[in-house]
């Protein structure tokens, strides 16, 4: 059974940042099932025309469909995987225990109100996909890509619109994962709206030395 790492929290708690650099550190493999979808659907994989068939027509990606995503995105000799953005359901939260051996889940804990201000200032490349922040991690040149020039975006699910229904489906269905998560003992919560080095700090001193 693969040992596996999930990082839970509201959109813009810095899931993705924190998931890379622990994954960087202990070469687990690090998923994001957004990212595994869009790549998929980019690249009309089998998977990715049955994702994109769903999408259009309104329906949310079955859960079968997600699981099958997942293993056939896995590296055969990874030691582990550190998910991000999965699970979002009970269900999901149920075959993930069932069928990996969960260390540890993180809970990166953040205010509404500074998850929509940081998911605002998100801007990434239309070409090569860096991501960058308006305060944070500004670009170099205003509204240029610092790695190959493209012209930076605001991603469709950052919209103002957009944003408000991610926000009102975490809350619907994926904060209650945190209380199941501490029901099993293997959850920490951490407060997200300190520096970036400082949530780093607390992550690899559990991860890598508890």
């Amino acid at each position: 059974m693969t040992d596996a790492i999930v990082f839970l929290g509201i959109q813009g708690s810095g899931k993705g940042t924190q998931a890379k650099l622990l994954a960087e550190q202990t070469g687990f493999q690090h998923i994001n099932i957004g990212d595994l979808l869009r790549e998929h659907i980019s690249l009309a994989t089998d998977i990715g025309k049955r994702v994109s068939r769903t999408i259009t027509k309104g329906s949310m990606v079955p859960d079968e469909l997600v699981y099958e995503l997942i293993q056939a995105s896995l590296h055969e000799e990874c030691p582990g995987i550190i998910f991000d953005g999965f699970p979002r359901t009970l269900p999901q939260a149920e075959h993930l225990v069932k069928h990996y051996r969960l260390a540890r889940v993180y809970y990166l804990d953040l205010s509404e109100e500074r998850a929509i201000a940081r998911m605002e200032g998100r801007r990434v490349c239309k070409d090569c996909g860096s991501n960058f922040h308006l305060v944070s991690h500004p670009p170099k040149q205003e509204g240029i890509c610092d790695e190959c020039g493209g012209t930076l975006i605001t991603r469709a699910d950052d919209a103002p619109a957009a944003i408000k229904k991610r926000i009102k489906g975490f809350f619907a269905e994926t904060f209650a994962l945190k209380s199941y998560f501490e029901k099993l003992s293997v959850l920490i919560s951490i407060p997200a709206d300190n520096p970036v080095s400082e949530v780093q700090s607390i992550i690899w001193a559990d991860a890598l030395l508890g």
